[in-house]
């Protein structure tokens, strides 16, 4: 983990001294820039007053030594992570959603009644851990655009899938080993969770402005504009007690106070985009201060005569497209056979796919694989790599090297951005021995019959971002037991309008299910769970399940 600069922690140690200034002076002596940088922040209005100091230890008085304490460290911090080039970190738009985060817990934090600038630099402070997942798992790092399109909470199950771990379980490692913001640390490091035990009441309301602040952040960041803000509104009603306009102001007002707090911190961000400009992007009508609902429908009106003159045309081709690729997907087998998949899209064409074959020794090599992003460009990169893993499967029996040429192919060609992650391997009917590979994907889930599961997590990034990547292979034996593979719109699909299923969720299911069931019926039990609430997935919904034939 980063260390920070011995002047940090020797700051810090003055807290609860009598006499502070002797202490101080002498700091300020050792380390002159680094004082009067936040000096000149505290007079920029760092702190929310227009009050000037003419020297740090006016700055004191005036403020008091925790509010300079904590200021100090949030630079520090800053300067210690900006130093950081990580391939795949666009580190200005990182700054831009701390600062996002940041801003709105303030503008929350007065609201609810908190200390405003402390809830700043919690919400400053909650998303620090991604980048100390970052530097453990720089290979990973790729992934970086994928994450900022995610909402929290899927964005929270795509780290368990991918890393294995949390970035606030990290960032609680950090705070507390380096001594930072001490107050605050139970507090951000339950930013995704009010059931910590250890809670006061003040850290709980804490604890739900850095909820909202996340989402707030989400809105000008993630796919699914729409779904985000109405999510936004829900929250901060339920939490804050903040009306529907209210809200709306918040959300206007960000962009300005972010693009403001940058200039005082002197923190480098990209350009962004203003909320009338996100609400436009979504095509939504929210709220009575945005465009009427009546100038909505007339603009709609008007594009309606055009868009029905192709509508016909394009439905044509997308049936015709999602009947070529449903041609690509394993016919349907037997129930006495090995291998059983399904396939739910969340849209006409599906970035999930499914797919298992017979080698002439009568091995049966399988997959299961998730491309980046939706619409036509996932379905022609899912259908060349469909058409790789069975062309190249056919002379090549080892999954390891199987992705390994695979993986070489998509990133000489594919679409830059666009990845695959897989879970893939080989079956021998004989001696009910898998050889298995994860690339990406969320942990392959093997049940025995004794009710212990086992997980193989990924144990390489995901197909078309890294050249000659080694792609490491499990060795499992079957028996009785069963295997599931599944893509992430299981486990970050919704069984409710407001609750993820999860990987414990996806756990429960499994082991709760009659042992006399059929490999199609598990597969439905599970698929069922997921789609039977809501008319439109959010997801595709794929899995896989191997058992002894």
């Amino acid at each position: 983990m980063p260390e920070m600069p011995v002047l940090v922690h020797d700051f810090i140690l003055l807290a609860g001294q009598q006499s502070l200034l002797p202490s101080v002076l002498a700091l300020i002596e050792r380390y002159p820039l680094f004082f009067q940088r936040i000096l000149e922040t505290v007079n920029a209005g760092a702190l929310g007053t227009g009050v000037k100091a003419e020297s740090f230890s006016r700055a004191i008085d005036i403020f008091g030594f925790e509010k300079i304490s904590e200021l100090l460290q949030i630079l520090a911090i800053y300067s210690v992570f900006n130093q950081y080039r990580i391939n795949g970190i666009d580190m200005p738009a990182f700054w831009q959603d701390v600062l996002r985060r940041a801003v709105s817990a303030r503008m929350l934090g007065e609201l609810a009644g908190l200390d405003a600038q402390q809830c700043f630099n919690a919400g400053f402070m909650q998303d620090i851990g991604f980048i100390l997942m970052m530097l453990e798992q720089p290979e990973k790092a790729m992934l970086c655009g994928e994450f900022r399109k995610r909402e929290p909470e899927a964005r929270l199950s795509m780290e368990q899938n991918i890393f294995n771990q949390q970035h606030d379980v990290l960032l609680m490692q950090f705070m507390q080993s380096r001594g930072l913001l001490s107050h605050l640390q139970l507090a951000v490091a339950s930013h995704h969770s009010i059931k910590n035990g250890s809670l006061t009441e003040k850290d709980k309301k804490l604890v739900q402005v850095l909820q909202c602040a996340d989402w707030l952040s989400a809105v000008f960041t993630a796919d699914d504009k729409a779904y985000v803000i109405n999510r936004c509104h829900t929250l901060l009603t339920e939490n804050i007690q903040v009306s529907g306009l209210e809200s709306e102001k918040i959300l206007h007002s960000i962009p300005a106070e972010v693009e403001r707090i940058a200039r005082i911190y002197d923190i480098k961000i990209t350009d962004s985009m203003s909320y009338s400009e996100i609400v436009y992007e979504a095509n939504i009508q929210l709220y009575d201060n945005n465009a009427s609902f009546q100038e909505l429908t007339l603009r709609l009106d008007q594009a309606l005569e055009e868009r029905d003159k192709l509508a016909a045309e394009i439905n044509r081709e997308l049936s015709l497209a999602r009947e070529i690729q449903q041609s690509l997907l394993p016919e349907c087998r037997q129930e006495e056979y090995p291998v059983h998949g399904i396939n739910c899209p969340a849209r006409m064409l599906s970035g999930d796919f499914y797919d298992f074959f017979e080698l002439e020794n009568g091995n049966i090599y399988f997959n299961l694989g998730d491309v980046s992003g939706k619409g036509v460009n996932a379905a022609l990169l899912m259908a060349k790599t469909c058409s790789l893993f069975r062309c190249l499967g056919k002379r090549i029996d080892e999954p390891g090297k199987l992705l390994y040429e695979i993986n070489n192919e998509l990133c000489e060609t594919s679409i830059h951005g666009m990845f695959v992650t897989m879970v893939a391997g080989i079956y021998c009917p004989e001696s009910d021995e898998i050889k298995l590979v994860n690339a990406g994907n969320p942990p392959a889930l093997l049940f025995t019959g004794t009710g212990i599961c086992r997980e193989f997590e990924a144990t390489a990034p995901p197909l078309g971002i890294m050249p000659d990547t080694v792609y490491t292979e499990y060795n499992i034996t079957l028996k009785n037991d069963s295997l599931y593979l599944y893509s992430d719109g299981v486990t970050e699909g919704y069984v409710n309008e407001s609750d993820m299923l999860g990987l414990s969720g996806l756990f429960k299911l499994i082991a709760g299910m009659d042992e006399n069931l059929t490999s199609s019926e598990r597969l439905k039990l599970i698929t069922d769970k997921l789609t039977g609430h809501a008319e439109n997935l959010r997801d595709d919904i794929t899995v896989l399940l191997l058992t002894s034939g």
